[in-house]
């Protein structure tokens, strides 16, 4: 065997002998006790896309959305229309007040055409400008059907679907 070889092999078996000693000075012994921690949130995103070259194409990519209640989610909101007079938003609400909720969003053009105050909106996301991603995120409701708007004037008949949780 060549000596070459038989030194490597000397040193390796050597040198990964049992050794408690690490090298480290001061090094406190690493607990197996569990850490306490403050409560951890986790949170899924749904990637939802506003898609139309115009008013009679507007539409959201999802007809139906349908997410586990009482769950902490993040919506990204794309705004994928062509056309600069065609911002948009997503609204959860409950169902059935669809025309009430946008209604009563037309004097809120600050708040993205949602009234702070309407008991009917779950949450809602701001205003995507063309090619612009908004984030939205919130607590689900407990487990029902709801539905879900863009409340920009005028897009709120046209852009809607359903909102499941379960």
């Amino acid at each position: 065997m060549n000596k070459l070889s038989l030194l490597s092999i000397l040193i390796f078996a050597f040198g990964c002998g049992n050794n408690t000693q690490s090298g480290f000075e001061n090094e406190e012994p690493i607990s197996s006790a569990p850490i306490a921690t403050s409560k951890i949130i986790m949170t899924d995103t749904l990637f939802i896309v506003a898609l139309g070259k115009n008013m009679s194409e507007m539409k959201f990519n999802k007809k139906v959305i349908r997410v586990p209640s009482e769950k902490n989610i993040t919506i990204a909101l794309t705004n994928q229309s062509t056309d600069a007079t065609l911002p948009h938003n997503i609204v959860f609400i409950e169902k059935g007040h669809a025309n009430d909720v946008g209604q009563g969003g037309l004097s809120h053009k600050n708040n993205a055409y949602v009234n702070p105050d309407d008991k009917n909106v779950i949450a809602h996301s701001p205003l995507a400008q063309i090619g612009e991603t908004v984030y939205l995120s919130f607590e689900t409701p407990e487990a029902g059907e709801y539905e879900f708007i863009c409340s920009y004037p005028g897009h709120w008949g046209i852009m809607k679907g359903v909102f499941i949780t379960e």
